[in-house]
């Protein structure tokens, strides 16, 4: 059974679309169980926590069309090319997933096809109606992250995640740089130097302006923090619209 995304405004007016690739916490039942305790659910690395309601508001606010991914990001990670190993990981802080830890090559290919190529395509059609009705739209992928990783405590409130071109990676700092009490990363926590998937796959040597935001998830554990984050980006993202070729 093909897995569908969610796409919210997809005639908004906003010129660009953000793109929530770990929004998802299914996990369908024809992939059988990932085995895993129900506590697992409850962790960053189940879904990215607290972002979805940030994107449902920034739909609000900006008439920005938004694609939310559907299934959890243990079955299968829509982020990742799809021979890196963290695509379909198989631990979890050194707990075996049960339900990914044996699968045959026709078990991949079949959440390939269900999940990963279905949600990719959805993507790409949603991004190229809007690349249509503007001259010059911004690719903006979202995700929240934990605070302590490997160990160690990272200072990063939230962070922009690029790789071809800092362009809108910056503007998006410049116009964030009136919160104050704020520590913001240039790909930090995570740089995109490396390559990301989703924005390289659909942005690459197009000349589009694209990046990632990275927000601590400490931050969006209560409504006023997930509110408080949507009027930050909704800002910062309105003062990115008026600087559209042509606008």
């Amino acid at each position: 059974m093909t897995e569908m995304p969610i796409i919210l405004n997809p005639e908004g007016r906003y010129p660009g679309v953000v793109v929530v690739d770990h929004a998802g916490t299914r996990t369908p039942e024809s992939y059988g169980a990932l085995g895993l305790a129900p506590e697992w659910q409850g962790t960053h690395h189940f879904c990215d926590l607290g972002i979805e309601p940030v994107a449902r508001a920034l739909a609000e606010r900006l008439d920005v069309p938004v694609i939310l991914g559907t299934v959890s990001r243990l079955v299968i990670d829509l982020n990742r090319w799809l021979d890196d190993p963290r695509s379909i990981v198989t631990t979890v802080e050194g707990q075996p997933i049960p339900g990914n830890v044996a699968l045959t090559e026709a078990q991949r290919q079949a959440r390939h096809a269900q999940i990963f190529w279905p949600y990719h395509a959805a993507l790409a059609q949603l991004w190229d109606r809007v690349c249509a009705r503007h001259s010059d739209p911004v690719f903006f992928a979202l995700h929240s992250c934990t605070r302590h990783f490997d160990g160690a405590r990272r200072p990063w409130d939230g962070g922009t995640i690029w790789n071809e071109s800092p362009g809108l990676a910056h503007a998006l700092l410049d116009g964030l740089g009136d919160e104050t009490g704020l520590t913001l990363g240039d790909n930090q926590p995570y740089s995109g130097r490396q390559g990301v998937y989703t924005i390289d796959r659909h942005t690459w040597g197009s000349g589009r302006r694209a990046c990632g935001f990275e927000i601590s998830n400490d931050l969006l554990e209560t409504p006023q923090g997930q509110r408080a984050w949507a009027e930050r980006l909704s800002r910062a993202l309105g003062q990115v619209a008026r600087t559209e070729v042509g606008a």
